[in-house]
């Protein structure tokens, strides 16, 4: 195998494992919206991902780090759904009135769905 097919044969195994991992870290979120944050464990999101506790628990290395990543993640969404959307309307109170649009809208998606918190 020469390096450079070697590099790229890295640069796809890296890549899945970050599409696996992003894959895990949307389970996880759905899951602690039902269950809460606490609930969240390595088992419990390795049933629901239909994956071994082990092939979970390698891309996280502990629950304090995947309840970190769903966090995230969260903040994430949030920050996409609410507020940078808001930030093209005019400053001001315009700006405000769309963010708590947004914020609404955000909210009652999670009435019904649930929320992390």
């Amino acid at each position: 195998r020469t390096r450079d097919s070697a590099s790229a044969q890295d640069g796809r195994a890296m890549h899945k494992g970050q599409q696996t991992k992003a894959t895990i870290v949307d389970a996880a979120l759905g899951l602690a919206t039902h269950i809460g944050l606490e609930g969240l464990s390595i088992g419990a999101l390795a049933e629901v991902a239909q994956m071994s506790k082990s092939g979970v628990f390698a891309h996280f290395g502990s629950r304090e780090e995947l309840q970190i990543s769903v966090i995230r993640e969260y903040h994430n969404r949030f920050e996409a759904e609410v507020f940078y959307p808001a930030l093209q309307a005019k400053r001001g109170l315009p700006r405000l009135r769309a963010l708590f649009d947004n914020w609404m809208k955000r909210t009652s998606i999670e009435i019904d769905s649930g929320c992390i918190y």
